[in-house]
């Protein structure tokens, strides 16, 4: 099987949707691009049309070939400790007042039923390492995931996966949730397609539970020594912020707040700052919003090591590969 290397500061590869231009460009490209500083170099598309450059997969992308796909490990980040599940119950969670409201969702009365089967069947996303710790970044930042115990898994697909042939843009979807069967043929368990949002320009997966084999997983971030000095320090200048008021406001905006941040949480937010500053520029923005008051104060090392747990799940990836290679292979 190929483990491919973890590197999330590569280049990424381009394509100009005007003139159909390809190139390749670091971090810093990417972010001068979105303020509007940078632009395609053959046609000068910037960011503002439809048609404006995008991520796209390079044709060097081993992805391309179906042996390599079928050969790759592949990876996927999730809150559910049991994924994939095949006796997976998505209206376990849901409250009778929201089950009685999918049920008139349709006029027979059947639209809870419906929506279960539709998650029960909708594709699963795979994609590279970079793409997995992205996503989970993203969603701890973005969907008010942050208290949340996220897993990783290694994914080992089936030999007999049938692939769609080609590489695509993604297909539409809310949340990601995607129908398969609604864009390819019965029988086909994988659609690769370009990852534009997490390890932009890498190819990442659309696939049919069939399509997995077995799953490795570990729980993320892994554990940090809370006798790191970096962790010591950050605690107790968490200890010492719990102990303090909000500070007075001296802005307009801030005298306009009905909520004033609390010291603490102020606190966590210049701690979220000093870890970022060791990620890639890319990911610096998903480093913000990751903290719960209420731990804050009452286990303060908890956060700063879950700081450096995360930070060591972009900066140490073979610490992490290493821990997954320990775990049994546990088949779908």
């Amino acid at each position: 099987m190929i483990e491919r290397v973890v590197d999330f500061e590569r280049l990424r590869w381009m394509r100009c949707g005007r003139c159909s231009h390809e190139w390749d460009v670091d971090s810093a490209w990417l972010w001068r691009f979105e303020q509007g500083d940078e632009a395609c170099p053959k046609c000068g598309t910037n960011y503002e049309p439809l048609d404006r450059p995008d991520s796209w997969a390079s044709q060097e992308d081993p992805s391309h070939d179906d042996t390599k796909v079928r050969g790759t490990f592949w990876y996927h980040t999730s809150t559910h400790s049991n994924w994939p599940d095949r006796a997976f119950d998505p209206t376990a969670g849901l409250t009778e007042v929201t089950k009685r409201r999918f049920q008139r969702s349709w006029a027979d009365g059947h639209g809870l039923g419906r929506w279960a089967e539709s998650q029960k069947t909708k594709a699963l996303h795979l994609g590279t390492y970079e793409a997995a710790v992205e996503n989970m970044l993203r969603r701890m930042h973005e969907q008010d995931c942050a208290g949340h115990q996220f897993y990783l898994y290694r994914v080992r697909l089936s030999q007999d996966a049938m692939i769609e042939p080609g590489v695509h843009r993604e297909l539409p979807g809310y949340f990601g949730d995607v129908q398969l069967g609604e864009h390819c043929s019965d029988d086909i368990d994988i659609f690769r397609y370009v990852n534009t949002y997490e390890d932009p320009s890498s190819i990442s997966l659309a696939v049919t539970l069939e399509a997995i084999n077995a799953v490795q997983m570990i729980a993320i971030p892994l554990t940090v020594d809370v006798e790191d000095v970096w962790i010591s320090a950050a605690a107790a200048r968490l200890v010492d912020a719990a102990s303090r008021p909000p500070p007075e406001p001296t802005t307009h905006f801030e005298r306009m707040q009905r909520h004033r941040p609390s010291a603490v949480s102020i606190e966590a937010s210049r701690l979220e700052e000093e870890v970022a500053t060791r990620l890639p520029l890319r990911l610096r923005d998903w480093f913000d919003r990751l903290s719960d008051e209420g731990n804050l104060k009452a286990e303060p090392s908890t956060f700063p090591s879950k700081l450096v747990g995360l930070s060591t799940l972009v900066n140490e990836p073979l610490a992490v590969l290493e821990s997954l290679n320990t775990v049994p292979w546990r088949e779908v």
